[in-house]
């Protein structure tokens, strides 16, 4: 695990939730990454956003499934079927917490790498749990 946290970053939320959305952020990366190979955690200012980062190597999810992943119950490999005691909804919490937070969540795909992005707005005065 790798990580580069930039300081003085502060967010208006609910603390529970946010540790939350990064916990599942992690064990999804750590659980799908190549070989048990790296998972990188970055946390950086960009414009008015904390921007939050989950990155590891591993297979190129299609695009057209791609769109689906937060969908709650949806899973990539329908071969499995809750045997590893994930059900599917990991992703869709993670996207009700960031919307919650008036952000937005996205996957990219590149370069053998799988990366999930995180964007909240610094210091949302707006925010309601």
């Amino acid at each position: 695990l790798c990580s580069e946290i930039a300081e003085n970053i502060t967010i208006y939320g609910n603390e529970v939730q946010l540790r939350q959305l990064t916990s599942i952020l992690l064990d999804n990366a750590i659980r799908h990454s190549v070989n048990g190979n790296e998972v990188c955690l970055a946390l950086k200012k960009q414009k008015n956003s904390a921007v939050l980062s989950v990155t590891n190597e591993g297979e190129e999810i299609p695009p057209e499934q791609r769109k689906n992943l937060f969908e709650r119950f949806y899973r990539v490999d329908t071969a499995r079927t809750g045997e590893d005691q994930h059900y599917g909804l990991g992703l869709a919490i993670a996207r009700a917490i960031v919307t919650a937070h008036h952000g937005s969540i996205e996957v990219r795909c590149y370069d053998g790498k799988v990366e999930f992005l995180v964007k909240i707005p610094l210091q949302n005065r707006n925010y309601k749990n």
